[in-house]
C-alpha cells in the first residue's frame, strides 16, 4: 500500500504577494511554473474557483502521467492547493506571507511513495526529484515575476 508524503521547499522572492497567488491559482499560469506539469485542461464548464476540475499531464522522466486535480482550496493572497480528487495525498499546496518587500512562498508537494523493497530503494531518488521539481517551481515563479514587473 502506498505511503502519504511530502516535501517541501522556500524562497523569499522580491515580488508583492498578489501576481504570485494569480500565477499558481490561475490554471492557464500554472502550467507555466510548475515543473513537469505539461498540461491543465478543464473538466466541464467551470475553469477557476474551488471545485474547478482538470485533467492533468505531468511529466516523470520519459513518462507523462495522466491524472484529475482539482483547485481544493483558494484563500486570497495566502493559500493556493491543488489536489488529486481520488487520492487526497497528491497535492500541491502554496502559502504565501509577506515580508516586507519581499513575498515568503513555501510549496509543499504530497505524493505517495509505494512500498515495497524496490520502493525502499528508490524513495530517496523519488524524493530527491520532487524536491528538486518543487525548488525549481518556486524559481519559475521568482523568473515569471521579474519578467513582468
Amino acid at each position: 500500500m502506498p505511503v502519504a508524503t511530502s516535501v517541501h521547499a522556500s524562497r523569499r522572492i522580491e515580488s508583492p504577494v498578489h501576481p504570485l497567488f494569480r500565477l499558481v491559482s490561475e490554471h492557464d499560469r500554472a502550467v507555466q511554473v510548475v515543473e513537469g506539469l505539461e498540461e491543465l485542461r478543464p473538466i466541464g464548464p467551470r475553469t477557476s474557483g474551488v471545485g474547478a476540475r482538470f485533467e492533468a499531464v505531468f511529466s516523470f522522466g520519459p513518462k507523462a502521467v495522466r491524472t484529475e486535480i482539482e483547485l481544493a482550496e483558494l484563500d486570497l493572497d495566502r493559500r493556493v492547493r491543488w489536489a488529486s480528487p481520488e487520492q487526497g495525498s497528491r497535492s500541491l499546496t502554496f502559502e504565501f506571507r509577506p515580508v516586507g518587500e519581499l513575498t515568503a512562498v513555501r510549496l509543499t508537494v504530497g505524493y505517495e511513495r509505494p512500498d515495497g523493497v524496490a520502493a525502499m530503494v528508490l524513495a530517496p531518488v523519488v524524493e530527491e526529484t520532487v524536491r528538486q521539481r518543487a525548488r525549481h517551481t518556486l524559481e519559475r515563479m521568482r523568473a515569471l515575476t521579474a519578467t513582468t514587473s
